[in-house]
């Protein structure tokens, strides 16, 4: 391999851990996050191995590899900075598996592009900071890539071990890892490779090894999830009309769909972005005028970037199209690019299934990988001239993303408050809180009733509940202080989780309070 080919990737890297690891105080931590920390930290000072994972968007409980992936980064430090920054870590592996497959299989110009784009696709950067399982998605599948072409390209009759175990994890992680797995099923049935099935057994064996606990766990509840994921396919969901709305007008979460080819081509680069900052809610669906009274707060500036991410959509479209003219005249290989990206769209498409873009990280690095294989087949000059204009479209685009949270201090979707005000208020209310508040938080986080909380938090419509999880996992992580707040009850309101009336608002401004970012603490004496 050349100087410049090493100096690339060196680029590509760097790049890629740029965007990650910039504005880390921007991080997600919310309801998922803390679960599935809380989960971790349980089995570090416990000992206790979780027999299942977070819920699932259909209402199944998914297997634990994620919180058994996750145990071993806790277990070093159980900062959710730490662990975030490990699992970018997995991000940038990613990139650069990218890179190596597409410099091996289809050229020394496809590997260079195909591992650019991908490391500064907004979704993959996105995709990569968090404690969710969907991030740990895209690594998965990038080595499932690796693997498949060991096996089909490389003749190595082995890696079938990978191309079964590698998905089968994925299915554990995320359940969208079933289509992952059809995946597999297509390549090998279409391509016939030579495979070792005493590998292939192995690798079927020990994915059933790490999914026992879960296994278990379903033998003992009568297979409840297992039903209640068969009653899913064939559209099963029970779902409100949409009617093109893609975000609750309210809370600005994400609202699940059929239009699985959107989701395909919109996980690309930054399609979709709606869905994690909850800012295309209509005016004709808001019918509380909610969206009417941020509309100030909740502006995403429109910068050249959305075009050019558009425009990356389209050129890739072509190229498949133009990949799959080549496949049908006898260059067979490219039937795993091919397939890759129809396979899971097909399976969404035929099971019924309700979808969120999160479903499609599976994909990733197919994307990528096609646009560099068309590459390798153009005019140097009009590719690298191409491919500088698309990849500063995602660079402007990630930034204008990040200015967009950081202005806000988070988003009113599901990426909610920044982990960085919340670990401030986190730290005031440990400090004022003292040791009855740290009580409290113990107390919740192994699920223990709670008389007369100290803190209380607002939810949307602004009822008074238990705080959300991530509260007590951070305030607990936080120095104890000597406990400034006697006889008080804090109030807590999340301006990324709150579409309160003017009412609501006069009430709680005639309390004394404090805010760090959107967070609003309000103190009544009881």
């Amino acid at each position: 391999m050349k100087k410049w080919e090493w100096a690339g990737l060196v680029g590509v890297v760097a790049i890629a851990a740029w965007l990650r690891y910039s504005y880390f105080g921007l991080l997600e931590f919310q309801g998922d996050e803390a679960y599935a920390a809380n989960l971790a930290l349980q089995f570090v000072k416990t000992g206790k191995l979780p027999l299942a994972g977070l819920m699932s968007s259909v209402g199944v409980t998914n297997p634990p590899l994620f919180i058994y992936l996750l145990i071993p980064m806790f277990a070093i430090n159980a900062s959710p900075v730490f662990v975030s920054g490990c699992i970018a870590l997995l991000g940038l592996a990613a990139v650069v598996i990218t890179w190596y497959i597409g410099r091996k299989y289809y050229g020394p110009v496809a590997g260079p592009v195909a591992g650019l784009f991908f490391a500064v696709a907004p979704w993959a950067v996105i995709y990569s900071r968090k404690i969710w399982a969907q991030d740990f998605v895209p690594v998965f599948a990038t080595a499932t890539m690796w693997a498949v072409h060991s096996l089909v390209l490389g003749k190595k009759p082995k890696a079938i071990f990978w191309c079964l175990l590698l998905p089968l994890c994925v299915v554990q992680i995320h359940f969208s890892g079933i289509a992952l797995t059809a995946v597999m099923v297509a390549i090998v049935a279409w391509l016939r490779p030579k495979i070792d099935w005493r590998w292939a057994a192995a690798g079927i064996v020990v994915a059933l090894v790490t999914m026992a606990p879960y296994l278990y766990l379903q033998q003992k509840t009568n297979w409840g999830d297992f039903r209640q994921a068969a009653n899913t396919v064939g559209g099963g969901q029970q779902w409100e009309k949409l009617n093109g709305i893609t975000t609750h007008p309210v809370s600005g979460y994400r609202l699940p769909s059929k239009q699985n080819i959107s989701y395909a081509l919109a996980i690309m680069n930054g399609g979709r972005i709606e869905d994690v900052l909850g800012i295309a809610a209509d005016a004709e669906f808001d019918q509380a005028r909610i969206w009417s009274r941020k509309a100030a707060h909740f502006t995403q500036a429109k910068t050249l970037g959305d075009w050019l991410l558009l425009l990356q959509r389209l050129i890739f479209v072509a190229a498949l199209v133009w990949l799959v003219v080549i496949a049908v005249k006898g260059t067979r290989n490219l039937w795993i690019l091919v397939l890759w990206i129809v396979v899971p769209v097909a399976v969404f498409t035929l099971a019924g299934l309700w979808t969120y873009l999160t479903y499609f990280a599976i994909l990733f690095p197919v994307h990528f990988l096609v646009c560099g294989a068309v590459a390798q087949r153009l005019k140097p000059a009009v590719v690298w001239s191409l491919v500088g204009l698309l990849t500063a479209g995602n660079v402007v685009f990630m930034l204008d993303y990040y200015r967009f949270v950081e202005r806000n201090g988070g988003a009113q979707g599901s990426a909610g408050t920044a982990l960085r005000h919340k670990l401030d208020a986190a730290r005031f209310l440990a400090e004022q809180g003292g040791a009855r508040l740290h009580e409290e938080c113990a107390a919740q986080l192994v699920q223990r009733p709670t008389r007369q909380p100290m803190l209380v938090e607002f939810n949307h419509d602004g009822k008074p509940e238990l705080p959300q999880l991530e509260w007590p996992l951070l305030i607990s992580q936080a120095a104890t202080g000597s406990g400034g707040m006697i006889n008080v009850t804090v109030l807590m309101v999340d301006g990324n989780r709150e579409a309160f009336p003017p009412q609501l608002w006069q009430q709680l401004g005639q309390l004394p309070g404090t805010n760090f970012g959107p967070i609003k603490l309000y103190f009544v004496k009881r």
